[in-house]
């Protein structure tokens, strides 16, 4: 698959929004691989298309106000060329699918009492739930508005009297379901907007229908909670996101039948709606989609119930023996890495036995995506119930999770635990739980670290490190993260400015130490001493980090960094870059581990955690790094490096911002992990 090219006019830079949609490019060629389980591949189309909505939602409509909109305009290029492949990949996916006998019909295809039965259903199942909206233009009519990602039809009707085309829009019913089995015909579907479409007379039985086209609008991200409402941030963010559907339309996607001057009158219609609200105009143009609008509907394909069709499934390995947990990371610390290694064994299993152990008598944990159901969020609200002191840190403001986020914040406060809702100005992104239990006459901490979220689905499908620990030096850091956090020696919650021993905290602390051991690996190959830094994370976009690791490059450090998705740094690149290569690893699990190793003249230093190398983790955000010590713990990150820089499956990223494919599709590291998981099972 060709992928494009993302270098801009900086020299040195890559340009941030192109190299994540070069990584969407790199998801749909597992859609399009034929060797990829039919399924999954339908699952990367309908990641893709939800990723391509998050791009509009968050930064498209930012692009468009610049003073200078050439980015948005290449950005906006690109989308398009994306959306091509997708329906490619779309059409081919489909003649897969009729090869185990689906088929996806269009009205036209049927047999007319297919048609009948369908009609029949249409009048009495669909109709009565229709809303209809008048598209008008004229003066002091209300300008009818269209959900967020809602599907619509536009129905064009002509006055019979006046000779006008007038447009009534209707939303397609969310409580049915898009693809309508085909009455008599198994595994035959038909989308129901074709239904729709065809059946607009009835509808409209006394006016003259000349056409019905599919439309879909996207609604801007942003949730904006400024300073001022931080005594009252937990109902300032629920009353903004009850409102975010309020947000002017920032994409607009139309099916290729239809009409320019339908397109127009939509659009027309979206700026007027802006207008009115004072909000800014965001939606320029219709995007024309030829094949099928929101491919996630396709996940619902009646196909077989074959396992072929789907990844087999991964039975984690549980590491940890059975009895307390705490006697487990007592005796040394535990390093996991999920989904590998069972999240729920481990992390949940932390959690809800600190809840239920009565020598427990405090928990604090950090939240920034909880999920719904929570076993985490679930295992804080029955100790706090059970009148353990608890303490969470829950980032309301995390994009989209907001409502889960709010939830959960009530319902621990209602159970008597603290919650502190976020912090004026930065996010709490660090992911870290604090455990204070009493042995005999003593008080000891027990932590949990994490590169994710405290999220039993991501803990499944994300590829984490975890990292538990009772020694005393991290324990004392992580209280002070909390103490701070809590607000508990200012009376003031805020982000600590470092920690006192060894983790490292971002605004402050974070990003001057990482600047430092990167200028320390520059000074060891000007020595001549070993020097090298090997970094997995999902980003890096710091404009000084990036210059950093060029400065170190010239110097002769070896540097070899696997970035999952935006990489502004521009490889191989003399005289400042020759000496570092990127690669990026796709595959079955997202790819969202944090580890970083500097050689460190042969006495080399491991940190995982939270924080990826993005101006908003170094600058924006309270995040957390932490050193890992233990020699085993160290090899095995040693081990985990080596598979993903010498993966077979990755995409090597060039100077001018393309990926090169890999040469081959045999075995990676997620398969190697996947495997020595199969071989732990019979072991437990």
């Amino acid at each position: 698959m060709s992928v494009p090219t993302t270098v801009v006019a900086d020299r040195d830079l890559l340009d941030p929004e192109l190299s994540l949609l070069a990584f969407q490019h790199r998801v749909l060629a597992l859609a399009a691989d034929p060797s990829v389980p039919l399924l999954e591949r339908l699952r990367f189309l309908g990641i893709v298309t939800s990723n391509i909505d998050e791009l509009y939602m968050v930064r498209v409509a930012e692009l468009r106000q610049m003073a200078d909109s050439t980015l948005a305009q290449r950005v906006e290029e690109q989308v398009d060329g994306l959306l091509r492949a997708m329906d490619r990949i779309a059409a081919a996916c489909l003649d897969a699918a009729a090869s185990h006998g689906v088929t996806v019909c269009r009205w036209s295809a049927l047999a007319h009492e297919e048609q009948e039965a369908l009609r029949e259903q249409y009048r009495e199942e669909i109709l009565p739930s229709l809303q209809s909206h008048a598209v008008t233009l004229s003066p002091g009519h209300p300008v009818p508005h269209l959900a967020h990602l809602g599907l619509f039809v536009a129905v064009v009707h002509r006055d019979v009297e006046s000779g006008r085309l007038r447009v009534v829009e209707h939303e397609l019913p969310r409580d049915t379901a898009r693809l309508l089995p085909v009455p008599g015909r198994a595994r035959a579907v038909i989308p129901l907007e074709e239904v729709l479409c065809a059946n607009a007379g009835e509808t409209y039985p006394h006016l003259q229908v000349e056409g019905a086209h599919l439309f879909r609008v996207t609604r801007g991200g942003e949730l904006p909670v400024g300073d001022s409402d931080a005594q009252d941030l937990l109902d300032a963010v629920d009353r903004a996101t009850s409102l975010r559907w309020l947000n002017p339309a920032v994409r607009l996607e139309v099916e290729g039948a239809m009409p320019d001057a339908v397109r127009a009158l939509l659009l027309e219609s979206l700026h007027r709606e802006a207008a009115e609200r004072e909000r800014p105009v965001t939606a320029m143009r219709a995007q024309v989609v030829e094949g099928l609008l929101d491919l996630r509907c396709l996940s619902a394909l009646p196909l077989p119930d074959d396992a072929a069709l789907q990844y087999p499934p991964l039975t984690p390995h549980r590491p940890m023996p059975a009895g307390s947990i705490f006697d487990v990371i007592r005796a040394g610390d535990v390093l996991v890495h999920h989904p590998f290694e069972s999240f729920d064994d481990t992390v949940v299993r932390f959690f809800e036995e600190a809840a239920a152990d009565p020598a427990v008598t405090a928990m604090a944990a950090t939240l920034y995506r909880v999920g719904t159901p929570s076993p985490v969020a679930g295992a804080l609200l029955l100790a706090a119930e059970a009148g353990k002191h608890v303490f969470a840190l829950v980032e309301l403001q995390a994009r989209f999770d907001e409502v889960h986020n709010v939830r959960w914040a009530r319902a621990i406060e209602r159970a008597g635990g603290q919650v502190v809702y976020g912090l004026p100005g930065l996010k709490v992104h660090a992911k870290a739980a604090l455990v204070l239990r009493r042995e005999g006459e003593q008080l000891r901490r027990y932590v949990h670290i994490g590169t994710g979220n405290y999220n039993v689905r991501s803990g499944r499908t994300y590829t984490d490190l975890s990292l538990f620990s009772a020694r005393p030096a991290l324990g004392e850091d992580i209280a002070t993260l909390f103490r701070a956090l809590s607000g508990q020696e200012t009376g003031v919650p805020h982000a600590p400015s470092r920690l006192p021993h060894e983790a490292l905290v971002a605004p402050e602390q974070l990003r001057p130490a990482l600047l430092e051991r990167i200028a320390r690996e520059a000074a060891h190959a000007r020595a001549g001493r070993p020097a090298a830094i090997t970094a997995k994370c999902n980003a890096l976009a710091d404009r000084e980090m990036v210059h950093a690791l060029y400065d170190a490059s010239e110097a002769g450090v070896d540097i070899h960094l696997v970035v999952r998705g935006i990489c502004t740094l521009r490889p191989g690149v003399a005289p400042y870059a020759t000496n570092i290569r990127v690669t990026s690893v796709v595959g079955r699990f997202l790819e969202h581990s944090r580890v970083y190793r500097f050689e460190n003249g042969g006495a080399p230093e491991y940190l995982i955690g939270s924080s990826d190398l993005r101006p908003r983790n170094l600058r924006r955000r309270v995040e957390l790094l932490v050193p890992v010590h233990d020699a085993s713990h160290r090899a095995r990150l040693d081990e985990l490096l080596a598979h993903y820089t010498h993966d077979a499956t990755a995409w090597t990223l060039r100077a001018d911002g393309g990926y090169t494919p890999p040469q081959s599709m045999a075995a990676g590291a997620q398969a190697q992990y996947l495997a020595d998981a199969v071989d732990a099972a019979p072991r437990r």
